[in-house]
């Protein structure tokens, strides 16, 4: 079936629950604005429903409206076949409005589990039109570099404060040596930002007591868990417990291996480090290291 026969019949079926043969005329009229052919793009098929929702909303009121119309987003866009998953795919991942939307979802759940990615691409599925799954996947990408971008800065916020313990007012040399040690942790962070980080954290000590994090999310507990727990048997079923095995699956699956990596990222084998700094000369940073 094509692309205008298909949406137009999934239009017209979702109207008609409410508004019974008044469906047909309703369709009949905004065809009359805007005509869907077999060349419809995404932002047409849109544009269509949002009329319906603008006409619809004269009967059922704007909130009912936009019930109605949500519903058929979520139904009318992803059965209209013609539009390629890629075509949905580059007119979702580029919407600042879409990108708006996860950013402010991830500010809210610092670690979301499964059912919550599921639950938020439906939703914008239904907002904005695309495929369902096709937006999970997107949100997925972007969850995981958000959570690898948290644990990144909670690893580098800990061993700047570890560091200026010890040395409070750090000469040159014992920041570019800190530099090097922190290149060995794996965080693929720039040398400028963490020196950075360092010397922000150095100054507010100079001009205040140091604190203790108050950081209480839910991704922060996560990795604190992690961090005290070297068993990576519980971490893993920790993790599938409260759905977050996507943060460890790739195109396979879940591999013992994607576990062992997220692990070392989060934890580094304190052996491994010990020998990696004394082949490096910088033997200084073990003593007292936690």
């Amino acid at each position: 079936m094509v692309v205008a026969e298909e949406f137009i019949k999934c239009c017209t079926t979702s109207l008609e629950g409410n508004f019974g043969q008044l469906s047909h005329e309703i369709i009949n009229k905004i065809l009359i604005k805007k005509n869907i052919t077999n060349d419809a793009k995404l932002n047409d098929l849109k544009e269509f429903i949002d009329l319906i929702e603008k006409n619809i909303s004269v009967f059922s009121g704007k909130h009912k409206a936009a019930e109605i119309c949500n519903s058929i987003r979520a139904k009318a866009i992803p059965k209209s076949v013609g539009i390629t998953e890629e075509v949905k795919t580059v007119d979702m991942t580029l919407s600042p409005e879409l990108d708006t939307e996860i950013h402010t979802f991830l500010a809210t759940h610092s670690l979301p589990n499964e059912a919550d990615i599921s639950d938020y691409a439906k939703y914008l599925t239904m907002k904005y039109g695309g495929n369902t799954r096709t937006l999970e996947k997107d949100i997925v990408e972007k969850v995981k570099q958000h959570v690898r971008e948290g644990i990144m800065k909670n690893i580098l916020s800990g061993e700047i404060s570890k560091f200026l313990e010890r040395y409070p007012q750090p000469e040159k040399s014992d920041v570019d040596d800190f530099i090097k040690y922190m290149g060995l942790l794996k965080l693929s962070l720039d040398d400028n930002l963490i020196r950075d980080e360092l010397e922000k954290e150095r100054l507010y000590r100079k001009f205040h007591e140091p604190t203790s994090s108050s950081d209480k999310s839910e991704l922060s507990e996560f990795i604190t868990f992690v961090k005290s727990n070297n068993d990576k048997e519980s971490v893993g079923k920790l993790m599938q417990t409260q759905g977050l095995s996507y943060l460890i699956k790739d195109e396979k699956g879940v591999s013992d291996e994607s576990l062992t990596e997220f692990m070392g990222i989060v934890t580094p084998s304190e052996s491994d480090m010990k020998d990696a700094l004394e082949g490096m000369g910088l033997k200084h940073l073990i003593k007292g290291k936690k």
